[in-house]
């Protein structure tokens, strides 16, 4: 499947050049004319606005990765971080594309912008050449991944991923302690199993842990699963169907019977807290979540909670949320010089190297299906118990469903969605009034 679906390449990109000159965004500009590039004693330095620093979970792993590369090509480049807020990202890089300041690297951005605007009008460098010449990388990354970035001309703008993340859900042995095997149980038999135990819920923001179990309960559901992957074709801007509506009924009566304290207008950290002090007995999340129940964490816990009770699992139907048709996190600015544009392809084939991956799956969870796996990796990996949860889940049986906030319009899954869920959760909402609402903000949206 090609994201020519969005009318990727609707011109070439000499026409889109024209074009941009005279719109929002220019071809002029960015790479080595854009902020923080420039080359100082030989070394190539560049910076990359990013919200994983600072405080954001994803700096954990992302900033040191980033020292890695500058060490290792200490006389030849250097990457500084822009710390950019999480939630003004997507504006950010608009902003510097209107400027004509993209960086050389950047780091995805809105899905739509990167589709509709952002590849069409030429602002991205064909890594597609690149890619062959370097089938140690392209062997690595994701069939799915790597046709969704193949334009119908064969370009690729987009670096195709080569890992997936499914999300499940763990539980505190502790406060709920099944002595059923979990893998085996269908939806409707989960659900009975956690009879009246608490779960930690957001509704705040995008009500991101809400979505989560919104998108298992629509995947249990009949033509549920075929529904969402719908929405990698076109996103959904219909919720009026069956097997939304009794999914959202299931969530309507977990958040008003089983729902922890405070989770009604809760941020993703506020239900994290939750469950971190044993507030609530589950949590569905990605397996990103296993850096917080380590030891080297505690400072986090409380009530009694220790990360050492906690165990994952995928959802019923061996099923996993995550999108492998989807967009990379990084592309290239074709406005780089050509030094730039070696380091961002150097910095591509680092990211991509086996032991950055397997560096990063230690540290955020998931799966490299392509690659094999170093002794090392297999038996650090066996050290993190909701790692190898998850991994032992994840097989050649596995099936992988988007999550529904993927499928839907950017502005629906970033605010409609989680403004809307607190009515859900009081009862002004049936769950057929639920669906028309989205129905409305997904149907204005994508008029607009």
């Amino acid at each position: 499947m090609s994201i020519t679906r969005r009318n990727f390449v609707k011109t070439s990109i000499a026409a889109a050049g024209t074009a941009v000159t005279a719109g929002l965004v220019g071809c002029g500009g960015g790479g080595g004319q854009g902020e923080g590039s420039q080359q100082a004693g030989g070394v190539v330095e560049i910076t990359i606005p990013s919200y994983k620093t600072g405080e954001n979970v994803g700096a954990v792993f992302f900033e040191p990765q980033v020292e890695r590369f500058n060490e290792k090509y200490a006389d030849k480049y250097h990457i500084t971080l822009e710390s950019v807020p999480q939630d003004g990202f997507n504006d950010r890089l608009k902003q510097l594309a209107q400027q004509n300041q993209l960086p050389v690297l950047v780091q995805g951005g809105d899905i739509d912008w990167q589709t509709d605007i952002a590849f069409p009008q030429g602002l991205a460098y064909d890594i597609s050449g690149w890619l062959n010449d370097h089938p140690e990388v392209k062997d690595l990354v994701l069939d799915d991944a790597l046709a969704y970035c193949t334009n119908d001309d064969g370009t690729v703008y987009s670096m195709p991923l080569p890992t997936v993340r499914p999300t499940g859900y763990y539980w505190n042995t502790a406060m709920w302690d099944p002595q059923v095997d979990l893998s085996t149980l269908s939806m409707d038999e989960l659900l009975a199993e956690i009879g009246d135990q608490k779960i930690a819920f957001s509704t705040a923001e995008n009500g991101w842990v809400c979505s989560l179990f919104l998108t298992a309960l629509v995947a249990a559901e009949e033509g549920g699963a075929d529904w969402l992957r719908g929405g990698v074709e076109e996103k959904i801007v219909d919720f009026n169907q069956p097997a939304f509506i009794s999914a959202v009924t299931t969530l309507q009566q977990l958040l008003q019977n089983n729902a922890a304290p405070n989770s009604v207008g809760a941020t993703y950290a506020d239900a994290e807290n939750a469950f971190l002090s044993s507030q609530a007995a589950i949590i569905s999340n990605g397996p990103w979540m296993s850096s917080s129940l380590d030891e080297a964490n505690s400072a986090n816990w409380s009530n009694g909670f220790d990360g050492a009770n906690v165990h994952a699992a995928l959802w019923p139907g061996q099923m996993g949320i995550a999108n492998t048709s989807s967009l990379g996190e990084w592309w290239i600015s074709a406005a780089a010089s050509d030094e730039e544009k070696q380091l961002a392809e150097d910095f591509l084939a680092f990211v991509y190297s086996p032991e950055e991956i397997e560096a990063f799956l230690l540290a955020e969870g998931g799966d490299a299906p392509k690659l094999t796996y170093s002794e090392n990796f297999k038996e650090e990996q066996a050290k993190t118990q909701t790692l190898a949860d998850l991994s032992a889940d994840t097989t050649a049986e596995t099936e992988f469903v988007p999550c529904i906030l993927d499928m839907i319009p950017a502005s629906v899954a970033n605010s409609d969605f989680g403004r809307e869920l607190p009515q859900l959760a009081n009862g002004t909402y049936t769950p057929e009034q639920f669906a028309q609402a989205l129905t409305d903000a997904a149907q204005e949206a994508s008029l607009a």
